[in-house]
C-alpha cells in the first residue's frame, strides 16, 4: 500500500480540482454575462480573460481524471502527467490574472468612445437596447449627464420623451432615464453612466484577476502533492520488487536446503558374474 499521509493529502488535492474548475467556470461565466449587458460599449478583447477562465475550468475537469486514475492504478506516468498539466494550467491562470489587471488601465477611454458612437446611432435597435439596459440597471442617464440626449432631439428615429425642467428649459431623454415610466425632472437620473460603467467593468476585471490568482496558488498545492504521490508510488513499487526478489531467493534457498538435508538411501553392491 502507498504511504497513507502522502496518499490522503494527494487524494484531497485531486478531489478538490473539479470544485476549483467549477469555481473558475462560474467566475468567468458570471463576468461574461455582466459584460454582455453592455456589449455595444465593450471592446472584444474584454471578453478574452473571462472566456479563457471558462476554458481553463473545463480543462481542469479533464486533467483531474489523470490524477484520479493515476492514484487508483498507481501509475507514475499518469500522476506525473497530471502534475505537468497542472503546471500548464498554473501558467494560463497567471496569464488570465495579468490580462485582467492590464485591461483595467484603458477602460474609460474605450468605453467612452463606444458609448458616444452608440448614442449617435441610438435609432439602431441593438444600440437602443444597450443604452436602455445600461441606464435602467445602473440608474444613470447619458455619458456624463442627462443633458447630452437633448442634442439629438431633432432626430426622428430617436424614441425620446420631453421633460419640462423649468419655464425656459425642456429636456429630451429616453424613458429609461427615469425611475418610472412617468418621466419628470424629479424622477430623472442625474448622474452619467460612464463612471458607473467603468467602475463595474473595473471591479469585474479585478474579481477575475484575484479569482484566477487564488486558483493558481491552489494549483501549486496540487502540483506539490502530485509530485509527492508519484515519489511515493515509485518507492512502493521498488519496495515490492525487492520483497518479491527476497521471497524468490528465500524459496530457492529453502529448496536447496531441503535437498541437502534429505537422507541418502544406501545402495547394495551386487558383484558381477565375472567377479564371482
Amino acid at each position: 500500500m502507498l504511504d497513507s499521509d502522502y496518499f490522503l493529502r494527494a487524494a484531497d488535492s485531486m478531489s478538490s480540482e473539479p470544485i476549483v474548475g467549477l469555481l473558475l467556470i462560474c467566475i468567468g461565466y458570471t463576468i461574461k454575462t455582466i459584460y454582455l449587458n453592455f456589449d455595444e460599449f465593450m471592446e472584444t478583447y474584454y471578453y478574452n480573460p473571462s472566456t479563457l477562465a471558462i476554458v481553463i475550468g473545463f480543462f481542469i475537469f479533464i486533467v483531474a481524471l489523470f490524477g484520479c486514475i493515476g492514484a487508483l492504478k498507481e501509475s507514475t506516468f499518469l500522476v506525473n502527467s497530471y502534475a505537468f498539466f497542472l503546471t500548464i494550467i498554473f501558467i494560463l491562470q497567471l496569464s488570465v490574472s495579468i490580462a485582467a489587471y492590464a485591461m483595467r488601465s484603458n477602460i474609460e477611454n474605450s468605453v467612452h468612445s463606444n458609448m458616444l458612437q452608440a448614442m449617435k446611432y441610438y435609432d439602431v435597435s441593438y444600440n437602443a437596447f444597450t443604452w436602455n439596459s445600461t441606464q435602467y440597471n445602473l440608474q444613470c442617464c447619458g455619458i456624463y449627464s442627462y443633458g447630452e440626449w437633448s442634442l439629438y432631439s431633432n432626430r426622428s428615429g430617436f424614441a425620446l420623451t420631453s421633460i419640462v425642467k423649468d419655464k425656459h428649459t425642456t429636456l429630451y431623454v429616453p424613458t429609461t432615464c427615469c425611475m418610472n415610466e412617468q418621466c419628470s425632472y424629479d424622477s430623472l437620473f442625474k448622474d452619467g453612466c460612464l463612471n458607473r460603467l467603468v467602475y463595474v467593468v473595473s471591479q469585474c476585471a479585478l474579481l477575475l484577476g484575484v479569482g484566477a490568482l487564488c486558483v493558481a496558488f491552489i494549483q501549486v498545492l496540487g502540483i506539490v502533492f502530485a509530485s509527492m504521490l508519484a515519489k511515493s508510488i515509485r518507492k512502493v513499487k521498488t519496495q515490492r520488487l525487492v520483497e518479491r526478489e527476497e521471497r524468490r531467493r528465500n524459496f530457492y534457498d529453502q529448496v536447496v536446503k531441503n535437498q541437502e538435508a534429505k537422507p541418502k538411501t544406501p545402495m547394495l553392491y551386487t558383484p558381477k558374474d565375472s567377479e564371482a
